[in-house]
């Protein structure tokens, strides 16, 4: 209900846009002038700064008798609240159903929590909800950007956000709108939390931290707060690559819920484990724009005009795309009727195609000239290196994969020996002679991982050689007589392009000793980096800060495992796994650094009593109350809290570590020392002079805390899930 008259100090919240106060009541203002029908703010006034309680009672009184009966929430709104990097969430106080008689010292009480700055601030007065559910949604995940997160509970969402109860938590998928776990109660009720959710995010044009209330009876979902997602725990570079590889799953016609976009078996025989110069060269190669149609060009077979990458980095691994393999190698009647045309002319005519492979692999061009010159800058380094990419691209690749295409086209069935066997039963004769001279002259320009760029040739390293030679010791070494037909064409042409990249290799560890890098690292850039480099779009003083971006990147990914198959529910829910250690283990639900330092129990501290910096505070809820100690202490265990309560928002934008393991506050002694690990792993140690318990040394078969006078935390026994259950230890996340 609109106010009837105009006043000073008093503004209905659908006025508050423009008005002089905090961003909460400017964003329900907002809210509610495009309200659409999914869902309701509930109406309000606003208190304005400079409002003064026994002055303006009056207009007060007036309002609240024009507004509507009570019970009534009365919220904060200061200025500095809910905004771009710092959300305050919880620091100011709220009064839930409050009378009419009861308005006044309400407001009172949260002007009070303001401190000095209480009569610059606003106060929000809105109709109190009293709802079946309440809760906190956050549309894109503090852990996970595929994911939207929810969490909540029955009655009103204040238990939720101030981390006094264990709530509800469930995700949805930002891309499938899947809900994760899958759920038949309230299922209504999370699917329009959900879609409004992704509605507000679309109104402000960023992810959202909304407060809701619903009424199930009526039906009605109420919004109470919304505002910016302030921090993450996802590492950028996980979201970033999650985020283009879902960008480029979405973008495939007709796929099917649960079905696999992406697949890396067939690409896994290529290279294994590649860095990311190989990935993005071997992206290259299979590229309709790259070596594959020129490879389809030379042999007259038709391809579509498509510009999604049929091969791509995930993660660190590469991947074929299933939906454009289909269309390059699948059942098109265009490409059928060529591929029969083609098939009939090798049966008939197979000289003549023998003789093209021949003279082509013959006519491979030679290595442009390459070795070390002192006077090259690095950008002349850079565009050689490039030179010789485009070479091999172009001029070199395409004939192997052509050689490989008409193998396969003619059926041709043979029983000769390939290049390929004719290198293991040298391997096998180099283990058993030891002669390496000899192996070399034929296989020196080969390694045990031909298509990996940083990986040494034999040349480079003969011991790697006899190494590898180990592995087919079992392996006839006679010699084979040579071949002849498609299929040994194909390996000679493999053969010549493998060992061109020889020379690439020693180009490209040159471009490393020209931009000062350490050993290896040049391997970490990708190759739009090196033609950036070698355009003049970068500066070579700025490659070793990418370079250890990249790097930093890759460990992360280290963490993930996606498998052979990837769908587009894979990507939504992908999740970091740590290495689990021994020991128990909680909740990390902000910055996940690892941490240790002292137990100190939050109710055990006294006002003046001075707190020393390895101080790890344990406390029952994760409650806002405790967040002025977080810069003071190394990090804080607590019973019970959510990931989205007011508490855990502010731990993330200040990078305070906070794990949640039930049962810590009542096991955890004081000045029991602490150590977490970054996936929440917790070790303790105990002295037994401090165990109030008084017993000693007979507490030494408990595996939680094991008492230890010197050396490092032990970590806890095997047995740990029976053990913590006697505890009542870890029954929450």
């Amino acid at each position: 209900m609109s106010l009837p008259n105009k006043r000073k100090y008093i503004i209905d919240l659908k006025e508050a846009e423009s008005a002089p106060v905090g961003m909460k009541a400017q964003r329900l203002a907002k809210l509610m002038s495009q309200e659409p029908f999914l869902f309701t703010v509930p109406p309000g006034l606003v208190v304005l700064p400079g409002f003064d309680i026994r002055q303006h009672a009056d207009e007060l009184s007036s309002a609240i008798e024009s507004f509507g009966k009570g019970p009534f929430a009365v919220r904060s709104c200061g200025l500095g609240e809910d905004a771009v990097n710092e959300s305050m969430a919880g620091r100011y106080h709220t009064e839930l159903f409050v009378s009419s008689k009861a308005i006044m010292d309400a407001i009172a009480s949260v002007r009070a929590s303001y401190g000095l700055d209480a009569d610059s601030n606003a106060v929000i007065i809105q109709q109190m909800i009293n709802p079946d559910y309440a809760g906190v949604l956050f549309t894109q995940s503090p852990e996970n950007d595929g994911l939207s997160s929810c969490e909540y509970g029955p009655g009103t969402a204040e238990a939720v956000v101030s981390g006094k109860v264990e709530p509800i938590h469930v995700d949805y998928g930002r891309w499938t709108g899947n809900l994760y776990p899958a759920r038949k109660e309230n299922n209504d009720m999370l699917s329009s939390v959900f879609l409004v959710g992704l509605i507000i995010e679309t109104m402000i044009g960023k992810p959202q931290d909304i407060e809701w209330a619903y009424d199930k009876k009526k039906g009605i979902l109420y919004i109470l707060q919304s505002r910016d997602i302030t921090s993450q725990i996802c590492d950028p570079s996980i979201a970033n690559e999650q985020i283009n590889a879902a960008n480029i799953a979405l973008g495939i016609k007709g796929s099917k819920k649960g079905t696999p976009v992406f697949q890396n078996t067939a690409v896994r025989e290529v290279v294994s484990n590649p860095t990311r110069l190989t990935r993005s060269y071997i992206e290259r190669i299979y590229s309709l724009s790259g070596s594959l149609g020129k490879a389809l060009d030379l042999i007259g077979l038709p391809y579509p005009a498509i510009s999604t990458p049929y091969v791509l980095s995930i993660f660190g691994q590469l991947y074929e795309n299933n939906w454009v393999k289909q269309k390059i190698f699948g059942l098109r009647p265009r490409l059928l009727w060529a591929n029969r045309r083609l098939k009939k002319k090798l049966i008939k005519a197979p000289d003549h195609y023998l003789a093209w492979l021949e003279k082509s692999i013959a006519d491979f061009p030679s290595y442009p000239a390459s070795g070390h010159q002192s006077d090259l800058s690095p950008i002349n380094c850079a565009q050689r290196v490039i030179m010789a990419f485009n070479t091999f691209f172009e001029n070199v690749y395409p004939t192997a994969y052509a050689a490989k295409f008409l193998a396969q086209l003619s059926g041709e069935i043979t029983t000769q020996a390939s290049v390929t066997s004719q290198m293991l039963c040298d391997l096998s004769k180099l283990y058993h002679t030891g002669d390496i001279q000899m192996f070399l002259k034929t296989w020196g320009l080969r390694s045990a991982n031909d298509y990996e760029l940083s990986e040494p040739r034999f040349c480079e390293a003969p011991d790697a050689a006899m190494d590898y030679a180990k592995n087919f010791s079992d392996f006839p070494w006679h010699k084979t007589e040579d071949g002849h037909g498609f299929t040994h064409l194909s390996e000679i042409a493999k053969d010549r392009a493998v060992q061109w990249l020889y020379p690439l290799r020693c180009d490209i560890l040159e471009l490393e000793e020209r931009l000062h890098l350490e050993s290896g690292m040049i391997f970490s850039l990708d190759l739009s980096t090196i033609e950036a480099l070698a355009s003049g779009q970068l500066e070579p003083d700025v490659i070793y800060g990418v370079c250890e971006t990249n790097l930093n990147a890759e460990v992360q990914w280290t963490t993930l495992d996606l498998g052979d198959s990837i769908s587009l529910e894979n990507i939504e829910c992908l999740r970091k796994s740590f290495k689990r250690e021994k020991g128990l283990r909680g909740k990390m639900v902000s910055s996940r650094t690892p941490f240790k330092g002292k137990a100190l129990h939050l109710e055990k501290l006294t006002d003046h009593q001075p707190i020393e910096s390895n101080t790890i505070l344990i406390a029952k809820y994760l409650e806002p109350e405790i967040v002025g100690l977080f810069p003071k202490t190394s990090g804080c265990i607590v019973d019970m809290g959510g990931t989205l309560s007011h508490a855990a928002i502010v731990a993330r934008e200040l990078g305070y570590p906070v794990l949640v393991l039930a049962g810590c506050n009542s096991t955890i002694l004081d000045n029991d020392f602490i150590e977490v690990t970054a996936d929440g792993t917790i070790t303790i140690r105990r002295d037994f002079q401090n165990d109030p318990s008084g017993k000693g040394k007979k507490n030494t078969g408990q595996p939680l805390v094991e008492a230890s006078s010197s050396g490092a935390p032990p970590f806890l026994p095997k047995d740990t899930a029976a053990a913590t259950e006697r505890q009542g230890l870890g029954k929450n996340p």
